[in-house]
């Protein structure tokens, strides 16, 4: 089974385009005070707007105040966030606010176990694990991932084209790149992006 492919990090609408196009079925815009991948809520609205109707759009929020993070989902029209370091009340009040909420999962580039998923990940409430707080380009060791990575999981961190077959053979739920595919941080590859979908697909 094709596993689902979310490019986040965009920063331009003409790349949510391209990336919708070559078979992504997630693209992700970022709200961070420390990312280069940062844009402002009208940025975020251009991008999901543009492809909204074909993917599953997802802001990624890290370090910013939960109230900011309601406000901000509520102003880019957005149904789905991905929350760092979250506190299950946090998680609680985006669910009751009407959002689908991405869980991540921190691992460490010399990891020797997966974390405790906990809760559980499901469709409904899917988790991501992630090196380096998003967009580092690191990996942890995929073989810890087992004969099958964990359900309802996306795995991030330093994948790009030349490697992802290697990380397919786990059978992951999904897989999220930024860095993997750009030129510059926040600017989309066009090569890059149809290189991975031509090993994903």
């Amino acid at each position: 089974m094709r596993p689902f492919v979310k490019i986040c990090g965009i920063t331009r609408p003409e790349d949510a385009v391209l990336a919708a196009s070559l078979g992504a079925t997630h693209i992700g815009a970022v709200r961070s005070p420390t990312s280069p991948r940062s844009v402002s809520i009208e940025k975020a609205r251009a991008i999901f707007d543009a492809v909204s109707d074909r993917v599953e759009t997802v802001f990624v929020f890290r370090g910013v105040p939960m109230e900011e993070v309601l406000e901000d989902a509520a102003g880019s029209g957005v149904r789905s966030v991905q929350l760092y370091d979250a506190a299950e009340a946090n998680v609680r009040a985006a669910e009751a606010a009407g959002l689908r909420v991405y869980r991540v999962f921190g691992m460490e580039k010399d990891s020797r176990a997966l974390p405790v998923l906990d809760p559980p990940p499901s469709d409904a409430h899917p988790a991501l694990l992630d090196v380096g707080g998003g967009g580092s380009g690191r990996r942890f060791d995929w073989a810890l991932l087992g004969a099958q990575a964990p359900e309802a999981t996306f795995i991030a961190g330093g994948i790009r084209p030349g490697n992802v077959r290697e990380l397919l053979s786990y059978e992951p739920y999904g897989i999220d790149l930024a860095s993997g595919v750009e030129s510059a941080p926040g600017v989309k590859d066009e090569a890059k992006l149809r290189a991975l979908f031509e090993e994903v697909f």
